[in-house]
């Protein structure tokens, strides 16, 4: 399978749009990366994640930048014939979650290799050799500011509520994005001075509860279940029903990096 059997139009904005442009549409439709165009050309992209940042970073309204001041320009291409593998490989060796087909409009990303591998590779591998042990985990009576806190110093976008070692929340940055007005600059987070908003909610009032998988289960379902659900990872659990860690789309790529070998 290449890239050509993947690839489709991607939604768009024009650069003299703003931030705010891109995460009303990103809700809106339910989507994490918008592709910036110039005359039908890709010059930048915009995800969730990078909108995230900025609010942790940035005191201005969203509707005070324009998306060519803020955007990612570095865009990485492939060729509509390249393999699968290759496009897994790039992605994890550029961390990015999409890849620009031919210079044109036209995207996949993580999720549509995630499809790929329910599809085509069941019964080849198990969760447990593909997930990730160590996961950052914090109580439902945890503060947003705590939350918000731990995502920005360990650079993650996700993060498990447990209790009695057993998930029964989840929080990731697209949980976060409705409420980015509650959000202050960056060092307002780490130095503990934000807004009385993000201390009085807790992490139970913005988790969803998590759906799991056991870590002798098919990767294959695991796949099946980010792809039907729009989810970037599944907490793992042991037959107690312990977090154990976390699949995620990334370790999905790195399976089909090694069956393609």
């Amino acid at each position: 399978m290449q890239a050509k059997d993947i690839m489709k139009d991607a939604i768009t904005l024009e650069t003299h749009n703003t931030l705010a442009d891109a995460r009303d549409l990103m809700i809106r439709y339910n989507i994490s990366r918008i592709l910036i165009v110039s005359n039908g050309k890709p010059v930048g992209i915009i995800t969730e994640k990078s909108i995230g940042k900025f609010l942790l970073r940035d005191g201005r309204a969203l509707d005070e930048l324009r998306l060519d001041q803020v955007m990612r320009r570095d865009l990485i291409t492939v060729n509509e014939d390249a393999s699968i593998e290759t496009c897994a490989k790039l992605m994890i060796e550029h961390d990015i979650s999409s890849l620009i087909v031919d210079s044109k409009a036209r995207i996949f990303t993580k999720s549509d290799l995630v499809r790929v591998y329910a599809q085509l590779f069941k019964n080849k591998k198990r969760v447990r050799e593909y997930m990730t042990e160590n996961v950052y985990t914090l109580k439902s009576t945890h503060s947003l500011h705590t939350v918000l806190s731990v995502m920005v110093k360990k650079k993650i976008s996700r993060i498990i509520v447990i209790k009695d070692s057993k998930p029964i929340g989840i929080i990731t940055a697209r949980d976060l994005l409705p409420t980015s007005m509650l959000v202050e600059k960056e060092e307002e987070v780490t130095s503990g001075l934000t807004s009385n908003i993000t201390h009085v909610l807790l992490a139970k009032d913005v988790m969803k509860k998590p759906l799991v998988i056991n870590l002798d289960e098919d990767l294959a379902t695991a796949a099946q279940i980010m792809v039907e659900k729009r989810i970037g990872g599944l907490p793992t659990v042991d037959n107690n029903n312990d977090l154990r860690g976390v699949i995620t789309k990334t370790d999905i790529l790195r399976a089909i990096i090694d069956l393609n070998h």
